[in-house]
């Protein structure tokens, strides 16, 4: 039964061979399943398939966008989009992942959806992010030295390491609480403060580094 599993895969090719195996493991630094510092858009096609993979540029602030992949498009379950170092669209500089549900998921447990309650727990002490209502609300700065070494450290008054950023943010019926409208600002907020206690935000978006070679 395994020979004849093995003959099938070599006729249908590397896309079919990683829906088989399906390596969904996010290592921040280094990998997103199979996208690593050695992917190229044409291995991409390699791996998913070409009609998983549209070639798009994608605006990382107003004004500013970086040559881009996505895979898995159309399946928001599935998606990925693979940021590069430059036009030749070989070596991704990180990879995006967001919405309400993936398969995707680090290496300790981290998906779309991850309460930050969950977050607090598996770092081991209090995290501290942005407030809501910008660009960059939600993002989660540090893990003030707890066992999320990817999220960055703080070393004397800097953050380093950082090969995950995180952002979080409340359910939508949440948006007319009071707690939602004490957290809306550009300041810093405690997982500990009653107000995230409350809101207890969920991730809707991964931005994993992608160490080169």
């Amino acid at each position: 039964m395994k020979r004849r599993a093995v003959v099938v895969a070599a006729l249908l090719g590397p896309a079919a061979t990683f829906a088989q195996t399906a390596d969904w493991t996010i290592v921040p630094g280094k990998r997103v399943g199979p996208i690593d510092a050695g992917a190229s858009e044409a291995r991409l096609v390699e791996l998913f398939g070409r009609g998983n993979v549209a070639k798009e540029s994608f605006e990382v602030e107003p004004g500013v966008a970086m040559p881009a992949t996505i895979v898995f498009a159309s399946d928001p379950t599935r998606r990925a989009i693979v940021l590069w170092r430059d036009e030749t669209r070989s070596g991704p500089e990180s990879v995006l992942i967001r919405g309400e549900r993936s398969v995707w998921k680090t290496d300790k447990g981290i998906t779309l959806g991850t309460p930050l309650a969950t977050l607090r727990r598996i770092n081991g002490k209090p995290l501290t992010l942005i407030g809501f209502g910008s660009d960059v609300g939600g993002t989660v700065l540090d893990n003030d030295g707890g066992a999320l070494t990817e999220l960055g450290t703080p070393v004397k008054g800097e953050r380093t390491g950082r090969t995950l950023v995180l952002r979080v943010e409340p359910d939508p019926s949440q948006r007319d609480s009071q707690a939602y409208q004490e957290a809306i600002g550009d300041f810093e907020l405690s997982s500990e403060s009653q107000t995230m206690r409350t809101l207890n935000p969920r991730v809707f978006s991964l931005m994993v580094d992608i160490a080169t070679k």
